[in-house]
């Protein structure tokens, strides 16, 4: 029997000594959450393409984080392996210290953040204004969204150093796909980082999952009230997850 990533399509690659698999599910996964099932123009393609590329360097730089600060604190890593809806970094040894476990599991998160930092330095510096870049990641990265004085600098920064659309569109994409998974990839819901920190620091796993299930119960309901149909299938499917390791964590403690 193949290994799941022996499809002949798979993208295989060895970074920093870890070897890499990108399933070709991934894509596809990207695309839908980009927008593609409701593409109606070239435009609107361009923007899903952008969003796949931006969603699969921020999948990647969130794994790599793992790996590398797991690898500092005695782990051995396996390999990276993405597929469907995100990564996995698999090991061979976790790190044998608590706090090394807490800092590899916080590592992906903050890897993620740095590279919308580092996004959002690249664009004010094009703009000529680097603090304005560096706020725009960690404001809410929708340019409709930022206070109007921002909006006014962004503008002005636009028109003094023209920026290709293109490259525009890529940097907000960009960030705003690393602020906004990093903050849900935090919440306290199995086995999202949020949920495996709460569980290290607690030394208990049971309660992140009795909180996941809230979450995942409470956000898809809000989500089905607003029609967000791809949301309730993914908080769906975290709520199931949840559910299982709830019943495997209390079975072990009997």
């Amino acid at each position: 029997m193949k290994s799941p990533d022996s499809h002949a399509w798979t993208l295989r690659f060895s970074l920093f000594g870890i070897p890499v698999s990108i399933q070709p599910v991934s894509w596809v996964v990207l695309a839908i959450l980009g927008g593609a099932l409701g593409v109606e123009e070239g435009g609107q393609l361009g923007r899903v393409l952008l969003f796949v590329l931006a969603g699969m360097l921020t999948l990647l730089v969130h794994e790599f984080g793992h790996a590398l600060a797991g690898r500092a604190g005695g782990a051995a890593v396996e390999r990276i392996e993405v597929a469907g809806m995100g990564g996995t970094t698999h090991f061979v040894l976790l790190p044998a210290r608590r706090l090394g476990y807490i800092l590899m599991v916080l590592a992906g998160p903050l890897a993620s953040l740095a590279l919308g930092a580092l996004l959002g330095l690249l664009f004010g510096l094009q703009l000529g204004n680097a603090w304005l870049g560096l706020r725009l990641a960690f404001l809410l990265p929708w340019v409709e969204t930022l206070p109007l004085e921002v909006q006014q600098q962004l503008l002005m920064g636009l028109y003094t150093h023209p920026v290709p659309e293109l490259l525009i569109q890529f940097y907000l994409v960009g960030m705003s796909i690393c602020f906004w998974w990093s903050l849900f990839n935090l919440l306290p819901i199995f086995p999202l980082d949020g949920g495996k920190l709460l569980g290290s620091v607690i030394n208990n796993y049971a309660i992140p999952c009795v909180l996941g299930l809230l979450l995942c119960l409470g956000l898809g309901i809000w989500s089905l009230l607003e029609a967000r149909w791809l949301n309730v299938m993914i908080l769906g499917y975290l709520g199931f997850i949840n559910w299982q390791y709830l019943a495997v964590f209390l079975r072990r403690r009997k």
